[in-house]
């Protein structure tokens, strides 16, 4: 009865090695994926930024400001830098 009680915790055993090394590689998956989509979301709130940015300029160009004449497209900081 001992050798068999022996065979099946190391059945077990095993069965738990492999479950671990499964549940760590999802782990990483995981955490690889929420930490991209922090980055794609960081970027996208800097993209955001620049379009209100220059849209929003765009905007108060054409109904007139009243702090007075806006800078030229020229003058403006390229939409890359923000990215």
């Amino acid at each position: 009865m001992i050798p068999t009680y022996g065979r099946v915790l190391s059945a077990i055993e095993k069965a738990l090695q492999k479950f671990m090394e499964e549940y760590r590689g999802v782990r990483k998956s995981l955490r690889d994926l929420v930490e991209g989509q922090e980055r794609n979301t960081a970027q996208l709130e800097r993209i955001g930024a620049a379009m209100e940015w220059r849209w929003g300029s765009e905007r108060d160009d054409i109904e007139g400001s009243k702090d007075g004449p806006r800078e030229s497209q020229e003058e403006r900081t390229p939409l890359s830098a923000f990215c």
